[in-house]
């Protein structure tokens, strides 16, 4: 209740909690519900925190939106292999920009607290559910290479990278 008076929006948020599911997910584009599995460690706050922090920006950011607009093209073309290809990698960037928001929002040195929480997350998870990343190995691996890889832009990275799209 504390986190929800915290960060409002003009939709309600809810948050709720499932058997059904092993890992946390979002879910309704209008009244949006965080929904955690029953076996979370409500001890573990900063897991917690950091569940709430990248759900609040899917949420925020509209990512469910996108994901029912990539289902519905994926289930239009489905007999196109760049169009799975395209799903593939734009869940994957939805789930990199989140991390990247998180991790910004609380500071470099929450970097490995962050991933750890990923890392026992996908020790529990085994499903694979959907509209969601499904914790696999290889996807949770670029996560927290990129998690720890993350630094902070500066200016003459901002500088050159608009020089370029300007130019080009």
């Amino acid at each position: 209740n504390e986190w929800l008076r915290e960060h409002k929006l003009k939709r309600t948020i809810q948050i709720s909690v499932s058997d059904r599911i092993t890992t946390p997910l979002t879910y309704k584009i209008f009244k949006p519900v965080i929904i955690f599995p029953k076996s979370t460690d409500w001890n573990d706050e900063s897991s917690i925190k950091f569940v709430l922090a990248h759900e609040y920006v899917h949420i925020k950011r509209l990512d469910i939106l996108w994901k029912v607009i990539l289902i519905v093209i994926l289930a239009l073309h489905w007999f196109n292999p760049l169009v799975w290809i395209m799903y593939y990698i734009v869940n994957r960037d939805i789930e990199l920009t989140c991390d990247e928001k998180v991790i910004r929002q609380f500071g470099d040195e929450a970097k490995s607290e962050y991933a750890l929480s990923l890392i026992y997350m996908a020790e529990k998870s085994h499903k694979l559910t959907p509209l969601c990343n499904s914790f696999s190995k290889n996807g949770i691996e670029e996560r927290i290479v990129s998690i720890m890889k993350l630094k902070k832009t500066s200016i003459l990275g901002v500088v050159f990278a608009s020089t370029l799209v300007v130019g080009g």
